[in-house]
């Protein structure tokens, strides 16, 4: 078969593949969210620290690396507590903004020497006012912002026309597809074919209207809106499961010198492993998810707030990363 009718082949067959996704969002927007979290969940999060870590690990500072390690301890130490329902849930998620904000300060250094402090500064300043005034809003933001980190690593991993490629395919799928579903344009492809917000999720995942704060900020809760927003939200998920397990691996380290903090596996045993990481944890999901999704939340908050200084170093950069970061 020419190359062209297979690329061809290949890309009709995603975009059937994003579709039927996303009007499985909007038929079942909690079985959606609830299937995926139980399959790829921390499947994807160990999936994206190493990938984080082969890539970027010997390009930062020992210091830099010190400072992220202290941080993201003091956040799953928080996370840890509220498991144990130790303190008060306002004054930890404070606390963990704070502790963030510290962690995109990490990045301050690095951006001040080639005088492009923008991203970092806004961000902060957008950590510390969230912190002050709206902090339960803003994790939850957060939470629902952090699905569209894949596009960042491909724009800094890719050049050229790959890059371009790739970008384009990401304002679609992460652009273009989220907008639909929130303007709800899938409504009349699904038929009116959808799961009641007051019927149960698998698992005992609870119901859509119980699942809402996920991904929806209080101020927005008891809207017509919030529903579209958790299927779009849902369906990012999916798409951010999709890049980090099938993409990214096929992309590695790049050019990125030797140093990783943590001693991978080899690819296939890696591979064997996420595999059968999945189908434990897929297990634990189905038998109790409220506790597997608790538990998941500590490894989660690990990579989410690890990738944050990461992407603004990259973003900040007046050279790609690689680039810039080698010559530190």
């Amino acid at each position: 078969m020419d190359l062209r009718v297979r690329e061809r082949c290949g890309i009709t067959a995603l975009a059937i593949a994003v579709g039927a996704i996303a009007a499985l969002a909007a038929a079942a927007p909690i079985w959606t969210y609830a299937l995926s979290l139980a399959v790829f969940g921390v499947p994807h999060v160990l999936v994206e620290l190493r990938y984080v870590d082969e890539r970027f690990a010997a390009r930062l500072p020992r210091s830099t690396l010190c400072w992220l390690g202290l941080g993201l301890g003091a956040i799953v130490a928080g996370r840890v507590l509220g498991l144990a329902e130790i303190g008060s849930g306002p004054n930890r998620v404070v606390a963990e903004l704070v502790i963030g904000a510290g962690l995109v300060a990490a990045a301050v250094p690095m951006l001040a020497r080639r005088g492009s402090l923008a991203v970092a500064l806004l961000l902060l300043a957008l950590l510390l006012s969230g912190a002050a005034f709206a902090p339960l809003p803003t994790l939850v933001g957060l939470t629902l912002l952090h699905n569209l980190t894949p596009v960042g690593f491909l724009a800094e991993r890719l050049d050229g026309r790959a890059r371009r490629r790739a970008l384009r395919s990401c304002l679609v799928v992460f652009g273009v597809v989220p907008a639909l579903l929130l303007a709800g344009a899938f409504d009349a492809a699904i038929g009116g074919i959808t799961i009641s917000p007051l019927a149960d999720g698998p698992f005992g995942a609870g119901s859509l209207d119980a699942n809402l704060p996920v991904f929806v900020p209080a101020p927005l809760l008891g809207t017509p809106f919030a529903d579209r927003l958790f299927a779009a939200a849902a369906f990012l998920q999916c798409m951010h499961y999709a890049v980090v397990l099938g993409v990214l691996p096929r992309l590695g380290g790049g050019d990125a010198r030797p140093g990783a903090v943590l001693p991978w596996p080899p690819r296939t045993i890696w591979a064997i492993a996420i595999g059968g990481i999945g189908l434990a944890t897929a297990f634990a999901f189905a038998s109790e998810f409220a506790g597997a999704r608790g538990s998941y939340g500590v490894l989660a908050a690990v990579h989410a707030w690890l990738e944050l200084p990461i992407l603004v170093v990259a973003c900040g950069s007046t050279a790609r990363l690689p680039a810039a970061l080698a010559a530190t």
